[in-house]
């Protein structure tokens, strides 16, 4: 379990560091470095930009979703991950954790904030999991960084549960950017709740009820809290992901670049005059044609298959700005017929997506794709994590995969290292 932590950790630190230059993302990461008082913990950018614990856990949780590279939860839409790791960095450089206490605080953080993210069922989804659950993911890694007593603990929960934000879920498909703070806001107030707590500042344990059902409506199935506990590990079915995009999309852009690599009619986009995607309905509902921006091209499926049959990319370019403009995936965009698949959909294959491509000729290819890589029945790699460290991180920092290497070695002596220590290997003058 430690092994997979570790390489959930590599992998959300390395999306982290890719979104470096993003202007955004720098534009935030400059204000913040310019105001930096204190010196607590590192701004994962390159360098050794470093300020007080609670604005870099900030920093780094902006950057870690805008490149929509980080991985996420399989069961239920969660991505636990990008609600512990950035509060998880910044407390293990404050505080002097050991990579091992780290490690520990990561499984057992994902295993709280998974089961709450279980224990409440809703008919509509109208929220997104980082308003709905990123308050609640950063106060649990601090907590466990700390040690709070189980009393502390839970208040901590409670107070962060309080605390989470609207996130309508129809800005992702619209592109409004402000999505990608809401795990930064997220961070912040996590952090706080925790602040809080310890000067006597508590919330109670009924508040997740009392937001989950009674403010937001949410089923309460509180055998989830408990059900397997010990025994089912929740971090063992996260998915990783290689398509820059929402995960709900890569079914379909792994039919489009399979076909596209099978059938060497198809890499003259041109000639293609029709796209059908038939898909579940998270991905169906991602139909905007005319995405404004990066964002909006993440969460459109017309813009996957545009980029796919245009550019045949999957890496971080393959939704940046430049392909909203493109003449050819704007044409192809608007060639997408979408389609909802009726029949009932089991796990692991509730995520399917069957993509038809009609060209000039008369001709038409198809491929079914019913569960895409990544996932736990389909899982790349286990150092996949290497390879989007050194495409997303490596420049910033030329010795990290060298380092996380030998972290994943398993050897005791290597993980009780302090986390301060193993960065003066990351982190060169």
């Amino acid at each position: 379990m430690l092994d997979k932590a570790s390489s959930i950790l590599a992998d959300n630190l390395s999306v982290m560091i890719g979104a470096r230059d993003e202007p955004e993302v720098a534009a935030f990461h400059k204000r913040v470095i310019a105001r930096a008082q204190t010196r607590e913990a590192l701004i994962w950018r390159g360098g050794q930009h470093r300020t007080d614990l609670a604005s870099a856990a900030v920093a780094n949780a902006l950057a870690g979703d805008w490149l929509e590279l980080d991985e996420g939860y399989r069961i239920t839409l969660c991505h636990a991950g990008l609600y512990l790791i950035p509060c998880l960095l910044a407390e293990a450089e404050a505080n002097n954790l050991t990579y091992h206490d780290m490690l520990r605080v990561l499984v057992l953080g994902y295993e709280v904030v998974t089961r709450i993210a279980r224990a409440w069922v809703v008919d509509e989804i109208t929220m997104q999991s980082h308003g709905r659950y990123g308050a609640v993911g950063a106060a649990t890694s601090v907590a466990l960084a700390r040690r709070l007593t189980s009393e502390q603990f839970v208040a901590s929960l409670g107070a962060a549960a309080t605390l989470i934000g609207p996130a309508p879920r129809n800005h992702l498909s619209e592109g409004v950017l402000i999505r990608n703070a809401w795990a930064a806001s997220g961070a912040y107030n996590g952090l706080m709740a925790v602040e809080w707590v310890q000067c006597g500042i508590h919330g109670i344990p009924e508040a997740l009820f009392d937001v989950y059902t009674t403010v937001l409506g949410g089923r309460a199935k509180p055998e989830a809290l408990v059900q397997g506990l010990g025994a089912q590990w929740a971090m063992l079915d996260s998915y990783s992901k290689i398509y820059a995009c929402c995960q709900h999309l890569h079914a379909a852009v792994e039919a489009g670049l399979q076909l596209r690599g099978a059938h060497p009619q198809l890499m003259a986009s041109d000639q293609i005059c029709r796209i059908e995607v038939k898909t579940h309905h998270l991905a169906a509902e991602l139909a905007n044609t005319e995405p404004a921006t990066s964002l909006a091209a993440k969460f459109s499926l017309p813009h996957a298959m545009g980029v796919v049959f245009a550019l045949g990319k999957k890496a971080t370019s393959s939704f940046g700005s430049a392909t909203l403009t493109d003449p050819e995936v704007c044409r192809l965009r608007s060639l997408v017929e979408i389609t909802t698949w009726r029949d009932a959909l089991v796990p692991p294959n509730d995520r399917p997506a069957l993509v038809t491509v009609s060209i000039r000729s008369g001709e038409t290819f198809s491929y079914e794709c019913l569960s895409a890589e990544g996932g736990p029945d389909r899982p790349f790699p286990a150092d996949m994590w290497v390879e989007k460290m050194r495409m997303l991180a490596q420049s910033a920092y030329p010795g990290i995969i060298d380092v996380f290497q030998k972290l994943a070695t398993n050897q005791d002596a290597i993980r009780e290292q302090l986390w301060r220590k193993i960065l003066q290997h990351i982190v060169q003058p």
